[in-house]
């Protein structure tokens, strides 16, 4: 476990999502949630709803009841718009910021199919849920 949240493999879920060891803050219990990593706006209806009502990566431990939000991040592909944005609230740090970018630009750079969609397709992080509520909105109004 690495900061309170480990992945766990072999566990079945719904596509973009994952299954995380997480360790409460107030009672210290230790249990499995499962948690976003990658939306396709276009096919994932359910994981949209999440992020419309402002509950992704939203946790509850199951013992004390307590609700936790992750700081983890999570790709949006905002699908016909050629537009992947990675949601990470801790983005708000201009270096995490930079360091995203740093990351994103060396993935890209060794992947020769991979640096064909990066020049096709705009990428963004967005570290304030609001700002990407608004956006899943704008898209949900214009692809309904």
């Amino acid at each position: 476990m690495q900061d309170g949240v480990q992945r766990r493999s072999g566990v079945r879920q719904m596509p973009g999502t994952s299954t995380t060891e997480v360790r409460c803050q107030k009672c210290g219990r230790v249990f499995e949630a499962e948690v976003i990593d990658h939306i396709d706006m276009s096919q994932d209806r359910d994981l949209l709803k999440r992020i419309k009502s402002g509950k992704i990566n939203r946790v509850q431990c199951p013992k004390c009841k307590k609700v936790h939000y992750l700081d983890r991040g999570v790709v949006i592909n905002f699908e016909p718009e050629n537009l992947i944005v990675l949601y990470d609230p801790s983005a708000s740090r201009p270096e995490v910021r930079e360091e995203l970018m740093r990351d994103y630009r060396s993935v890209v750079m060794f992947n020769e199919v991979l640096e064909e969609v990066a020049q096709e397709t705009e990428f963004k992080i967005v570290s304030d849920s609001a700002e990407l509520k608004k956006m899943v909105e704008q898209w949900a109004k214009a692809h309904s």
